[in-house]
This record gives C-alpha cells, sequence and structure tokens, in this order.
C-alpha cells in the first residue's frame, strides 16, 4: 500500500476537547475536518451515496454505514459527511486527438475551478509523447480564473502522439503527494496509447496501490470510432470514480461540472484492517484485499454505493 499504510485518525480537535475546557484556544483546523498521522495501518475509503434517481444522499451517521473487508465487518475509526477539501489532479491529453475539443475543454476546466471547494488544490498535467506540468499545484482561492486558462490555452496545443499510461503514473505520483488526504485525478483523453514507456499493468497496479479517486472524461470520435473508451471506464472503476463519455463536444462542461459536484458531495470513511491471516507465495508479495461498503437508508428506499473494491496490502514477515 502507498498511503492506505501508515496512517493514523487524529480527529479534528473540535471533537475530542471535553466541554469542561471552553477557555482552550480553538483548533487550528474547522470541526469535523478529518486530519491523518503517520503511526499505524488505516484504510481510508471516500464513498459516494445516491439513490435511484442519482440524487445525493446527504445526512447519512455512522450508523448507517457498513464496511466489509476481506469478507469481515469492520470498526470505524473515522467518519466525515462533511464536505472536505481535496487534492485535484488534471491530466489532460495533449496529442494531436484532441484539437476539435481543445477549445471546450479548457473552458471546462476554468469552470470546474468554479465549482471547487476553496480550499482544493489544484493542478494540471498534459501529455502527448511526453507529460509536463502546465499549471500549479495552486490553492483554489488564491486562484485567478482568466490567469488558469491562460495557462491552460497556453500548455494545450493539440499535437503530437499520445503517452497516456506514462502520464497516469505521473499524475498519480503528483496527487499522492498533495496537502489533502482525499486525492483525486481527472483524465481527460480518447484513452488511446501509443507512446508510453510504461506498460497498462503497470498502471493498474498503480491504479490499485494509490488512495486517488480517478475520474475519466473520454473523447473519441463518434464517426472514425478511434480511442480505448474501455481503458477509461476501467481506470475509473478500479479506484472508485466514474467515467464519462461525451457525445458531443458540447456536453463536456457538463461532465466536468458532475465530476465537480461527485468530489465535494460524499464521505470519508476510516478503518484499522483486521490482520490477514494469509500470506503470498514468498511472504513478502502483495495481496489485494476486497472491500464492500453498505449503506441503510433511515426509510428505507434503496441506495446505490460507489468507491474503491479493494486495495493491495503488502505483507512482510517482519510487520507485526
Amino acid at each position: 500500500m502507498t498511503r492506505i499504510a501508515l496512517i493514523a485518525v487524529v480527529v479534528a480537535a473540535a471533537l475530542l476537547l471535553p466541554s469542561t475546557l471552553p477557555l482552550l484556544a480553538s483548533p487550528a483546523v474547522p470541526p469535523q475536518q478529518p486530519i491523518f498521522k503517520a503511526e499505524s495501518n488505516l484504510v481510508v475509503l471516500h464513498v459516494s451515496v445516491r439513490d435511484r434517481g442519482g440524487r445525493y444522499i446527504t445526512g447519512l451517521t455512522r450508523d448507517a454505514f457498513t464496511v466489509i473487508d476481506d469478507g469481515k465487518p469492520q470498526t470505524l475509526e473515522m467518519f466525515s459527511g462533511d464536505e472536505v477539501p481535496a487534492s485535484v489532479g488534471f491530466l489532460i491529453d495533449n496529442s494531436n486527438s484532441m484539437r476539435a475539443n481543445r477549445e471546450k475543454v479548457i473552458a471546462a476546466a476554468v469552470e470546474f475551478v468554479g465549482h471547487s471547494h476553496p480550499k482544493d488544490q489544484i493542478f494540471v498535467l498534459t501529455f502527448n509523447e511526453e507529460v509536463r506540468r502546465a499549471f500549479g499545484p495552486v490553492t483554489v482561492a488564491d486562484m485567478n480564473s482568466a490567469d488558469f486558462g491562460a495557462a491552460m490555452s497556453r500548455s494545450i496545443f493539440a499535437r503530437g502522439m499520445t503517452a497516456i499510461y506514462d502520464g497516469i503514473l505521473d499524475g498519480l505520483k503528483r496527487v499522492n503527494d498533495g496537502v489533502h488526504t482525499r486525492q483525486v485525478l481527472v483524465v481527460v483523453s480518447d484513452g488511446d496509447d501509443n507512446a508510453s514507456r510504461a506498460t497498462l499493468e503497470q498502471v493498474i497496479t498503480q491504479v490499485h496501490e494509490s488512495d486517488a479517486v480517478i475520474y475519466t472524461v473520454a473523447l473519441t470520435d463518434p464517426l472514425t470510432r478511434d480511442g480505448n473508451p474501455r481503458l477509461m471506464r476501467r481506470l475509473a472503476r478500479a479506484s472508485g470514480g466514474e467515467s464519462y463519455h461525451p457525445g458531443r463536444v458540447e456536453e463536456i462542461g457538463d461532465a466536468f461540472e458532475r465530476i465537480a459536484t461527485d468530489i465535494r458531495s460524499g464521505y470519508t470513511l476510516a478503518y484499522v484492517p483486521t490482520p490477514s491471516a494469509q500470506r503470498g507465495d514468498d511472504g513478502n508479495a502483495a495481496r489485494r484485499r476486497t472491500v464492500r461498503v453498505y449503506v441503510r437508508s433511515e426509510d428505507g428506499r434503496p441506495l446505490r454505493v460507489r468507491t474503491r473494491d479493494g486495495y493491495f496490502e503488502k505483507l512482510r514477515g517482519d510487520m507485526q
């Protein structure tokens, strides 16, 4: 595991202060905002809950959630239904295949910032044959939308080949180094790869090991049917995110707005998993643990729950 391992929760100071100490100074962070400290194994899940109509369900309590890890129910060490800031990375295809969508993607990214949490940290990477930093990281409250749009226009020129695998690995590394526990990578591409040094197997392994939630916007040509939307769906599903496939260029902005809403509408759960009795063939191999989250509504309505379906656990003989 990457940041799934070696994390211990410290609930916001306001929740821990006893009521008999009213004169102590205010905590450095807002009440209810989870803080994490590296000390013990903690699995962090970001969970989206909707009804059958697609409406987000807010106001649920800790007791409404049941987490099953490797077939065993887990005790939640931390629960938050409050909106918390995220480290958000955009990974935007800058190859020749994106030329027709260039202007709309730039406009949609600028609009996305307007729907974001003021404390979100935003950065942008572009990729064709090479991966390049186009913007940030910058906190939303400190961003100027005109400057952001100008930086995007200078950086997105839509030419060359496509190294999406290299881009995803770079994007995950950078978002995992973000300042916030909640990590998001938004991938905008047709999904094809013809220039990467990395392999698809390396990408999928890293997606499983990362805490980041991946949202994908698949921009494929409806006439030529070029692209790989199946890869885009696979990336999103493996990380607990969602994939969008706009049929027309005018729908790109709607996809970006829905992603921004989803990021701000989830729950954050954390637990210390029950130790595994299994070992890899050599006693040190990574083993994937499956995770299921169930939510019970007060009125009995069926709810749709989305989160990552598992994670890799490092099993070493010297870990107790």
